[in-house]
């Protein structure tokens, strides 16, 4: 948003210049900046009165144009039609220079000699205006200078303004910043309504049939209008808001807008079929043909306004074609109203339409100045369109939106801020800000409802400290129970996985909890999805049950930005409907896909795998003390049918991993294998022990014996692990696998397993008559377990 900075000096009493004012808002947490003035410099520009205006011998369409610039009279060729005896206008004398850089010489126009010009408000970089010189207030000197007349050195201000901030988004809003800061009040626009015997609720009746799509809505008549150019105080007004004037009516109605925050709109009465207005939600598929020319295709959630037989406008969105206001019009039903937010939202984004109007209502407008900013445009109305304001405004209110009220401590103020801050002081501030205040034992604050970000003390406190002046709160924070609460073991637990995934090269993603729930169902995935009531979109409609689809989606944001080598981890919310109630787990999702980041001669380049990823957790797990993980093979719709299983520490389920299945693959468009897996960190946390085990280092030497053995290629190796642990007698301390081996001398469907055995007794050192019967007990149960053989 941009205003002119003397906007905001008609509104406010204040004493800093651009500069100072905007390092002031910015500190107070409106940032903004003064970087340019609003309109290009120009020099020669006068106030020069037509005298005589003649005919061009030569040309049907230009004048020959006698004017007074104060020191003298000069003739110049004009082709404006506009140009008559009386009128005011800017005139460039020889010598002058425009914002463009041309500079104005005496030149010969069809023999006729120019001495100087006459401007129009383009030329002299004042507005889009290019058809007709500048018409000038008859109260200007003639011949004195208008960029200093115009006080047109004027500074740009440009906001940044938060979501959360829509109060702001208007010149008054910015001038309450202004004199909170400032100790003054806002000059609101004092005007009184000279209103006609004719009762408007005569001309129009208003029902709302939604009043949750649209809780208000109001309307003036205007009759015995004339459209035409507004003056130059209100374009100018427009042209620093970056809003381009187009006449009269549309300019008063965007004036409102940009002073007050409130949209309005203006319809041609005389092309409504009766005097109705019906508030109400379209029908499915309903077509509808807005201001610029453009046919949309309407939702039960979109907002109609109609007359007794057609829609006349797309509500807080953008008016319609058949009923916009023309040069032909006479009489106007002024509309003002407040949109429910959710709604505009859901439809300005769906139908990509963009407008001052609905960023207002979809941020939140204030319902409760619809009235004034009504009687306002209709004052306007009166005095720069001529027109005559029917008797009474027409109000459909059903249900008041009050203003919320809220407790404010003012210990707790201070012990949030670390200050010293006096009760009056605190009323004082939100009285500033337009606050209501109730003080007796406690401060009850009455939040205007302009403010709909303010909805907890806490909110009300960082108002207080915003204007109170962040520069005073001190660095040091006063000690307080909640400081010195000891860390969760959750807390620590979740650290320790940071820590350990972080040297193991992983890179953590945080990603949103909303997911498609479609594409959950086209994974496959239970349909135990908890939906929201009022989604921002179809892809955030529903909260996810694991962290898979949301892995998909960053894997596939870095491929496409080829970022191929990839190993990432993500700890995060899930939640599940359980029969009557819903689940919420933290879980812990690792994904891995490309090939390692090892460039070395010695070594072959070779994509990850399943066992890579498993060797992640296997890491994790001893990193953490957790014990030995173990997989048992399940299938998993949205994992690879065989590279699919459920993941064990003894008895405990804990997650699940695998490859992604094609499936899942083509639904991000990944044509790279990623592996994943995903487990419950609470069912971790259990199994975590915070406290080291103290291991005296070994005093007797160790024996080591290797052994390979011949199974199915379907047996995984952490069965045998598991047996060859469970057959070794209280001296077997390690078991490795070290080698798989497929190939020639291995009959096919088999596979060889190699493993490293260490034996070692606390005791003494063992013997090969000690260790060969357990070494050999370990050979017959694999055996008869997996009816393995000894591979020599």
């Amino acid at each position: 948003m941009q205003l002119g900075f003397n906007w905001l000096k008609e509104l406010v009493d204040f004493e800093w210049d651009a500069a100072e004012l905007c390092e002031r808002l910015t500190m107070a947490g409106v940032a903004c900046e003064s970087t340019r003035p609003v309109f290009e410099e120009f020099s020669g520009v006068v106030a020069g009165k037509i005298k005589k205006v003649e005919r061009h011998p030569e040309s049907e369409n230009l004048s020959i144009c006698t004017v007074d610039i104060g020191l003298k009279t000069v003739t110049t060729v004009c082709g404006a039609p506009n140009a008559a005896v009386g009128l005011k206008s800017s005139f460039a004398t020889v010598g002058a220079e425009l914002p463009d850089g041309t500079r104005i010489e005496p030149v010969e126009k069809q023999g006729i000699k120019s001495e100087g010009m006459l401007c129009s408000e383009k030329e002299l970089g004042l507005s889009d205006e290019s058809s007709i010189i500048m018409e000038l207030e008859a109260g200007i000197k003639t011949g004195s200078d208008l960029w200093e007349k115009l006080d047109l050195d004027e500074p740009l201000i440009e906001f940044e303004l938060t979501p959360n901030r829509p109060d702001c988004m208007s010149a008054i809003g910015i001038a309450r910043e202004i004199a909170a800061l400032a100790g003054t009040v806002v000059k609101r626009p004092e005007f009184e309504l000279d209103e006609i015997e004719k009762q408007a609720a005569e001309e129009v009746r208003i029902e709302i049939a939604d009043p949750q799509a649209c809780p208000r809505y109001a309307a003036r008549i205007i009759e015995h209008i004339k459209v035409a150019r507004s003056p130059f105080w209100l374009k100018r007004k427009l042209f620093a808001a970056g809003i381009r004037p187009i006449n009269n009516v549309v300019d008063i109605t965007n004036l409102v807008l940009m002073e007050y925050g409130q949209p309005l709109h203006a319809f041609d009465y005389e092309l409504f079929s009766m005097p109705q207005v019906l508030v109400r939600t379209a029908l499915e598929n309903e077509k509808f043909t807005t201001l610029d020319e453009k046919e949309h295709t309407l939702k039960e959630d979109d907002i109609l306004i109609t007359d007794a037989t057609k829609a006349v406008a797309l509500g807080g969105i953008m008016g319609g074609l058949n009923s916009e206001v023309n040069e032909n019009t006479n009489k106007v039903l002024l509309e003002s109203a407040y949109f429910n937010p959710t709604n505009i939202c859901r439809t300005r984004k769906r139908l990509a339409i963009q407008s001052e109007s609905a960023v207002r209502f979809e941020k939140g407008a204030d319902p409760n100045i619809v009235d004034t900013a009504c009687n306002y445009a209709a004052y306007l109305l009166s005095k720069l369109a001529g027109g005559r304001v029917l008797n009474g405004i027409v109000d459909a209110y059903p249900r008041v939106i009050e203003p919320l009220s809220i407790e404010l401590r003012p210990s707790r103020v201070n012990q949030l801020l670390a200050t010293d801050i006096t009760a009056p002081q605190m009323i004082d501030i939100l009285h500033s800000l337009e606050f209501g205040i109730k003080s007796g034992k406690t401060i009850m604050v009455d939040v205007p409802t302009f403010r709909p970000d303010c909805t907890r003390e806490v909110d009300l406190v960082e108002e207080i400290a915003r204007i109170y002046g962040y520069d005073k709160i001190g660095t040091s924070l006063r000690a307080s129970g909640d400081l010195l609460a000891e860390r969760s073991t959750e807390e620590l637990f979740i650290e320790r996985i940071r820590e350990n995934l972080g040297r193991q090269g992983l890179y953590e993603i945080m990603t949103i909890n909303l997911i498609d729930p479609d594409k959950g169902r086209k994974l496959g995935m239970e349909d135990k999805f908890i939906g929201l009531l009022n989604p921002l979109s179809a892809d955030l409609a529903a909260y996810r049950t694991n962290l898979f689809m949301n892995m998909l989606q960053v894997v596939a944001r870095n491929l496409n930005r080829r970022q191929n080598d990839l190993k990432l981890f993500e700890i995060g919310n899930i939640a599940y409907r359980a029969d009557a109630s819903h689940i919420e787990e933290t879980h812990l999702a690792i994904g891995i896909c490309g090939r390692p980041d090892v460039r070395n001669w010695a070594v072959s380049e070779q994509e990850y795998d399943f066992f890579d990823l498993k060797g992640v957790a296997e890491e994790f797990c001893k990193g953490l003390r957790l014990g030995n993980l173990t997989l048992k093979e399940q299938n998993h719709p949205f994992l690879e049918r065989g590279v699919s299983f459920d993941l064990y520490f003894g008895d405990t389920h804990v997650g699940l991993g695998g490859r992604a299945s094609n499936n899942s693959l083509n639904l991000y468009d990944i044509e790279t294998p990623v592996y994943y897996i995903e487990l419950n960190i609470g069912k971790l946390i259990p199994l975590y022990t915070k406290d080291l085990v103290y291991r005296k280092l070994p005093k007797f030497p160790s024996v080591w014996r290797d052994i390979a053995v011949i199974v199915d290629e379907g047996i995984f190796a952490d069965r045998l692990l598991q047996t060859i642990y469970g057959s070794g007698n209280n001296i077997l301390v390690n078991a490795e696998l070290f080698d798989v081996y497929t190939g020639r001398q291995i009959e096919e469907g088999k596979k060889s397993l190699a493993f490293n055995l260490e034996f070692r007794s606390e005791e003494k050192t063992l013997t090969d008559e000690e260790v060969e019967p357990v070494f050999n007990h370990i050979i017959s149960q694999l055996q008869n377990q997996f009816d393995a053989k000894l591979r020599t």
